[in-house]
């Protein structure tokens, strides 16, 4: 029962006797529980409250309450004491309502009119009739007063300065005469007078005056009287009148807002300047319009064309980046439409490099930092369609510039054309994160752009916008598709990885094809809920299938492509075409050209060739010449050229099996498509009147005859009719086609078409556009049938000359060309190859094949053998065959080799000493016959250098597929899961170190060699070759590689064993080596600061070099010449700490003499060091032994003259404290070692016999050994004197002391004492004699060493003596034990 006490009572809705009696029982049931009630009423006492105290502990019991408790009501109520608050009775009154107030007759109410008030009420007129209203009149005159007031004294001047009272009398005397002035004036003559000051007047002293003065009526003028005062506008006259025509009907028009009236005012005149931008003060913000277009600041835009806009410049046409990013953002729909539709416009002109020469920076790499991904991303999650189609459009501008595609679609039919760039940026750098999933997506964003689309899952997004954009009009949708495409075959360039990654989003690619590439065509009157697409559909899975064997069987298998492509085949040459039939033909007969040469479907495209394809090329043939025709044929002859690669590979790998017998497809199945192709050449050669472009036609023309040729020679099939279809080629198209007028024109554009690197391209978004399309597709494709005809018919290249006859003419063009390419390519040792680039490889490549075999018994010029060799580091991965193509024209043409060259030879004579004795007591002599005999003997193993090369540069291939390489110059036959057709857009096939083969590897690789005889011989042909580039100054050693690499690696030799320099065939060749460098002054122009290339930096690799030689030099002579170089004074000091401080032991073995340095020896002492801490280590290891003059003589000297011009050396105050130090020790040592001490002093120069001292010292060096004499009788005396008991009167020893050293002074004569001590090495000389002990004792101490603890303090206490300043030193001397 208790407990239901504690249960308030649930309220009920109307009262009855029930409810009633339920509360009387509750009122029962508490009284008899004796319960504390919830809440109390206490009533306070009526007391003062007087004291303070009580007060307090009110407050603080009402403080303790706990107001949560209860949300009803508080658990102590307090009453407010109203005990002394008076009663008021109502007053009585007579009626029942209050008495209403007459405010009199409204007529007589409005006929009153308020002053100073244009409209007032009844109230307002009643009050003012009453005589109540003195609003008005009281604001009145305040402003009148306030005028006055303002006009009573001037608003500039304060009168500070004059006084209090002489000031304010002064100043409004001015004032006074000011006003007067100015109501003389009229208001024309204040306007002139005006403008005359403002001329005058310093701009920052107007701006001073214009702040100081500014109120709310600035730029008004009031005249001092009240009643006449009217205000007049300097700066702008406003209108009192409205500047439209108003109607009566609208409200409130009658009243001027001045405010609203300045934005329907004419703009200003646009002006090229504006106001200095503190980010960029020598430019201003780029405007563009709605199309992209960059705007002009001057152009006189009108305002209907909407470009004008309330920003900071309103006078202005077009928009900045940063206001279209803000009107992304708006809440307003239209505006972010516009928004995202001119960005995407911008980016899209932008990837033309239309802006490249207006913008100071680039444009895509500034949209990229200021985050335009994250604002598409946004967009593309929007619900309206206007705003994610936009977007869409804007990201697909922004990642797969259409420059890029198409001409990648321009040259894909070229040979080689089948490769295509992988567009990845460098590897992700993690920094301190531990993987790629750790990074934001800002960071992931600033290093690669497509990786950070797949972490905002724009693969899933694509597939919503797919899918529910089937709903829409057609019309609508397809743009927006295509865009889609654009993107993911842009994702699907970036790498095989993410080419995986999308083929396994299997949602995204079940509904490309199904809804893209239907099991069978549709036509296009019946319509498709996307409109036709199935180009940009088949063009998605050719960049997939790029990617590989096994992804391209994957993708076939999967959705039965096979089926699927012959349904659509089949359909499309049974219908008349148009160009959407057309461009989709196009696009899958170059979808199934890449899946035959990934080994797929070949036999499926065979079977329909006698039945679909053969009958579809006789039509083709008799339409020609017609463009759509030609661009159809482009690319089913390339389709063919693939066919005829792949049955010639398959032959050839199984022709000794049974496998080859059950294959579907031959050399039968093709062997009619000669016929076809040549007369779809010949059809090329037909002048017509059309306009029509039939490069494209003539170049896959020529290529797929020379895989055809190439094919039957190597297959062995009918080689009797090779040399009559060699005639007919020749005959019928190739000498036509060299005559015509066409070519002549192609020949002469050809120095102007070169690749180049596009400018919009970015570290996490490389792209590979360019301003044009070269001709070396076809250039390409000719050389490549005129060599392989040259092959069949090897008397042409002596009788016909082709490509002599046509490209080296007089003022040839091509040959211009080359020259060009060769200054390209050894123009930097860092260059970045462009992607296009390849195809003027390849080009290059065969026009020195076909020259070298044209020129009979002329000998072909240097700058063809220069310009491989500089070709073959720029080479891309993939064209492995080009590489040792090249090796083999380069190793085996020993005529260019053994060329005359004996200017060459005279320039750089091997050895300038005629014997040089090596640590091995072997010595060389080297004269003239000997130094062409080097280069002889190197060159008559060339041959097997080029195997050598071969091998260790990884482009070794089988014969057998040597052979079928040569048909494209392509990495076509790997096996099936390696075969790859895309290329890394900058990854190169060799290194630009190449010549110095593995010695270009950190020598690891060369140490892994156990056999030391194959070790030995790897050595010697790296040097052979590379001392055969040297003599023959060769660019691509002297341009492209640095001369710290040059140098870096011969001397890394010695890197490679603890014996291999001391082989006699090496030491011959480190040798020459040397002295090559030496006569082109390469060693003093060393960049020892910076990086060996491919290597290291050089600091660590001296380091190591030093290391190697404390370990294993033996003191070679050789070897201590190369540890010498980077000791030279030009060079950083930090290089010359290594040998001097931290490789200390090195110095022993070092015992060069000055006549077995093989460079000149000046270099080692200008100038001179001025590092104290290895200044300190010279006088150390002189002191101690180290160095001495009898073992190293080199080492010695160089100390000797570094030391001498340091303590003579009276320019910077900061080394006299190591000045006195070396110079008391020098001093203690003097007479142990007279030698030592007499050279550091009298030290005049160095020389190849060793150091040179004075016969007779200069003035201030025999200052040094009179005081020396001097002072030797002095500081016995003063040992004598100061070292005795102290007990004795220290006054009477020095008296006795200043008395000897007086009457010596006076003997010598004063002004030779003051020359001398004026110096101040001198002066710190006497001092050191002063501290300098002479007893026997002390002798035989000093031998032993003094502890830098034992150096004198000197006590600054002077004594004059005929002005000269003697300082009594306090000396104490620590024995060492």
């Amino acid at each position: 029962m208790n407990n239901d006490l504690q249960v308030r009572p649930k309220p009920k809705f109307g009262v009855s006797d029930d409810d009633e009696d339920e509360m009387l029982n509750y009122q029962e049931l508490f009284q008899r529980s004796n319960l504390q009630p919830s809440a109390q009423v206490i009533r306070e006492p009526k007391i003062k409250r007087q004291q303070s105290t009580e007060n307090e502990d009110r407050k603080r019991k009402t403080s303790n309450i706990d107001l949560t408790e209860t949300t009803v009501m508080r658990p102590i109520i307090v009453e407010r004491d109203v005990s002394s608050t008076p009663i008021q009775l109502p007053k009585p009154i007579n009626d029942s309502f209050p008495q209403a107030k007459y405010r009199g007759n409204e007529d007589d109410l409005e006929k009153i009119t308020v002053p100073n008030v244009k409209k007032a009420s009844m109230f307002a007129k009643q009050m003012y009739r009453d005589g109540k209203l003195k609003v008005c009149q009281e604001l009145e005159e305040k402003k009148s007063s306030i005028q006055n007031e303002k006009m009573s004294h001037s608003k500039l001047l304060t009168g500070c300065g004059l006084g209090e009272v002489t000031g304010e009398r002064e100043l409004q005397r001015i004032h006074n005469e000011n006003v007067e002035r100015l109501n003389s004036m009229n208001e024309n003559e204040i306007l002139e007078e005006r403008e005359k000051l403002l001329k005058s007047l310093d701009p920052k002293l107007i701006a001073f005056i214009r702040k100081r003065t500014k109120q709310e009526d600035e730029g008004l003028i009031y005249r001092p009287s009240a009643s006449t005062a009217q205000p007049m506008d300097i700066e702008n006259q406003k209108s009192t009148t409205i500047p439209i025509e108003t109607d009566s009907c609208w409200l409130h028009m009658d009243k001027v807002e001045y405010e609203k009236l300045e934005w329907m005012k004419d703009l200003p005149t646009p002006s090229a300047q504006r106001a200095p931008d503190e980010s960029n003060p020598d430019g201003v913000p780029a405007r563009f319009d709605f199309k992209g277009n960059l705007m002009s600041r001057t152009a006189d835009i009108s305002v209907t064309a909407a470009l004008h806009h309330h920003g900071e410049e309103p006078e202005a046409a077009g928009y900045t980046l940063e206001e279209l990013f803000h009107l992304s953002r708006s809440a307003v729909l239209q505006q972010r439409v516009i928004a995202l539709q001119t960005l995407a416009n911008i980016i899209r002109q932008a990837h033309t490099g239309v802006y490249d020469l207006d913008l100071q920076l680039p444009l895509i790499q500034k949209l990229l930092e200021a985050g335009i991904v994250f604002l598409i991303r946004w967009a593309m999650d929007e619900q309206i369609e206007a705003i994610y189609m936009v977007a869409v459009e804007c990201l697909a501008n922004l990642i797969a510039p259409r420059k890029d595609e198409e001409i990648l679609s321009r040259t894909t039919h070229w040979p080689c054309g089948y490769y295509e760039p992988s567009l990845t940026p460098a590897e992700i750098e993690l920094g301190e994160k531990k993987s790629e999933s750790d990074l934001t997506d800002v960071e992931i964003l600033e290093q690669d752009l497509v990786k950070c689309l797949f972490r905002m899952n724009v693969l899933k997004r694509s597939v919503y916008l797919l899918n529910g954009m089937k709903l829409l009009p057609a019309l609508t949708s397809t743009i927006t598709v295509r865009n889609i495409f654009h993107i993911l075959i842009r994702m699907a360039r970036h790498s095989m990885t993410c080419a995986n990654q999308i083929f396994e989003e299997k949602q995204l690619m079940d509904f490309i094809v199904q809804e893209f590439i239907p099991e069978f065509a549709i036509p296009n009157d019946e319509g498709h809920v996307y409109g036709h697409l199935l180009p940009e559909a088949l063009k998605f899975c050719r960049v997939l299938a790029n990617h590989g064997s096994t992804l391209t069987y994957n993708l076939i298998h999967r959705y039965e492509l096979h089926k699927r492509l012959g349904n659509h085949l089949v359909a499309a040459m049974n219908r008349s075409l148009s160009s959407e039939d057309n461009q989709a033909l196009a696009e899958l007969f170059s979808l199934w050209r890449i899946f035959i040469l990934q080994g797929h479907m070949a036999d499926e495209f065979g079977s329909l060739i006698p039945t679909v394809i053969l009958p579809f090329c006789r039509t083709c043939i008799q339409q020609m010449p017609n463009m759509m025709i030609s661009q159809l044929l482009v690319q089913l002859i390339a389709l063919f050229d693939a066919l005829i690669i792949h049955i010639t590979k398959f032959i050839m790998k199984h022709r000794n099996s049974s496998e080859e017998e059950s294959n579907a497809i031959n050399w039968s199945h093709i062997d009619g498509l000669f016929d076809i192709i040549l007369t779809v050449e010949k059809q090329t050669l037909i002048e017509t009147d059309e306009e029509i472009d039939l490069d494209a036609l003539q170049t896959v023309g020529l290529s797929c005859l020379a895989s055809f040729l190439i094919g039957q020679q190597l297959l062995t099939i009918n080689l009797l009719d090779l040399p009559l279809k060699v005639h007919q080629i020749r005959v019928q198209f190739l000498e036509p086609l060299l005559r015509s007028t066409s070519m002549k024109k192609l020949i002469e554009t050809v120095k102007l078409n070169t690749a180049t690197l596009p400018t919009n391209s970015t570290r996490n978004l490389p792209t590979l556009t360019q301003t044009n399309i070269s001709s070396f597709g076809f250039l390409n494709a000719l050389l490549r049938l005129t060599n392989i005809i040259y092959q069949i018919d090897k008397s042409l290249p002596n009788s016909k000359k082709f490509i002599t006859e046509l490209m080296l003419t007089k003022n040839s063009e091509i040959v211009v060309y080359v020259k060009k390419m060769l200054n390209k390519l050894t123009s930097n040792s860092i260059r970045k190859v462009p992607w296009f680039e390849q195809f003027e490889h390849g080009f290059l490549f065969q026009f020195v094949q076909i020259l070298y075999q044209e020129k009979s018994d002329q000998d072909l010029p240097s700058i063809y053998y220069e310009i491989l060799l500089a070709l073959l580091p720029s080479l891309l991965k993939g064209y492995h065959f080009l590489a040792q193509e090249t090796f083999k024209l380069i190793f085996f043409d020993l005529s260019y080799w053994k060329r005359s060259n004996e200017i060459e030879l005279a320039d750089l004579s091997l050895i300038t000493n005629e014997s040089l004795h090596l640590a091995s007591n072997q010595s060389i002599i080297v004269s003239s016959s000997q130094r062409t005999l080097l280069y002889e003997r190197a060159i008559e193993h060339l041959p097997s250098l080029y195997t050598y090369y071969k091998n260790i540069l990884h482009i070794n291939r089988s014969s057998v597929d040597l052979n079928i390489c040569d048909i494209h110059f392509g990495n076509l036959f790997q096996s099936d899961d390696l075969l790859k057709l895309n290329i890394h857009y900058s990854h190169t096939l060799l290194d630009i170190t190449w010549p110095y083969g593995l010695l270009s590897s950190l020598y690891t690789n060369v140490l892994t060699i156990a056999d030391e005889n194959q070790r030995l011989e790897l050595i010697l042909n790296s040097l052979r070759f590379v001392y055969i580039l040297e003599m023959k100054h060769s660019l691509i050693l002297y341009k492209t590689l640095s001369k710290t690499t040059r140098f870096s690696m011969i001397a890394g030799i010695y890197l490679l064993g603890s014996e291999i320099f001391l082989e006699k065939n090496i030491a011959d060749y480190l040798v020459a080596f040397l002295n090559c460098f030496n006569e082109q002054n390469l060693l003093q122009k060393l960049e020892t600061k910076s990086n060996i290339q491919s290597l290291m930096t050089f600091f660590d690799f001296y380091r190591t070099l030093v290391d190697q030689y404390e370990a294993c030099s033996f003191g070679d002579i050789l070897y201590s010449n190369y540890l010498l170089i980077p000791l030279q004074q030009i060079y950083d000091n930090q290089l010359r700490k290594q040998v001097w401080i931290e490789h200390s032991t090195v110095l022993r073995y070092l015992r060069l003499k000055p006549d077995q340095i093989l460079f000149p020896l000046e270099h080692f002492f200008v100038p001179y060091e001025n590092d104290l801490e290895i200044l300190r280590y010279y006088a150390q290891v002189l002191l101690n032994g180290t160095i001495q003059k009898s073992i190293q003589l080199f080492l010695y000297m160089i100390a000797v003259h570094h030391l001498n011009g340091f303590l003579f050396d009276q320019t910077r105050t900061e080394q006299f404290n190591l000045q006195r130090t070396i110079m008391k020790t020098i001093q203690s040592i003097s007479t142990n070692n007279k030698i030592l001490h007499d050279e550091l002093v009298n030290y005049k120069t160095f020389s190849r016999e060793g150091p040179v001292i004075f016969a007779s010292l200069p003035s201030i060096r025999s200052a040094y050994a009179m005081l020396r004499l001097i002072f030797n009788g002095i500081c016995t005396v003063t040992n004598t004197l100061l070292n005795r008991n102290e007990t004795q009167a220290s006054t009477s020893r020095w008296r006795i002391f200043r008395n000897f050293l007086g009457s010596t002074m006076s003997s010598l004569g004063r002004p030779l004492i003051r020359s001398i001590v004026n110096n101040e090495t001198v002066y710190e000389y006497v001092n050191t004699l002063l501290s300098n002990p002479t007893t026997r004792e002390h002798h035989r101490r000093a031998n032993l060493g003094l502890d830098r603890h034992s150096r004198p303090t000197f006590r600054r206490r002077t004594y004059h003596h005929g002005g000269i300043r003697i300082i009594r030193p306090i000396i104490h001397v620590h024995v060492r034990q």
